[in-house]
């Protein structure tokens, strides 16, 4: 998971640390790689994107890189049980 999580950051920085699992800090990563990119976009605001853009590709990348493995749980309930009137089958 980490692996598609980096690859993921490459192109679209903090979705991939959404992957991974870490919630919080991808919509931040994704929330401040859209107003560097935003900044980039006025012209002289340039001059505080690209360095904001850089540090927050490579801070969504590390911490991709870094996440706990976690292992996919899948929760399977058995509602055989439950045979209400109006439930198929």
């Amino acid at each position: 998971m980490r692996a598609l999580g980096v690859i993921v950051n490459l192109f679209f920085p903090g979705v991939g640390t959404i992957i991974v699992g870490k919630i919080v800090a991808g919509v931040i990563q994704f929330l401040l790689y859209a107003v560097a990119v935003a900044l980039i976009a006025t012209g002289i605001g340039a001059l505080f994107g690209v360095p904001l853009a850089v540090v927050v590709w490579i801070w969504a990348v590390v911490s991709a890189a870094t996440a706990e493995d976690k292992p996919l749980v899948v929760v399977v309930r058995d509602r055989s049980d439950d045979r209400s009137p109006g439930s198929r089958r």
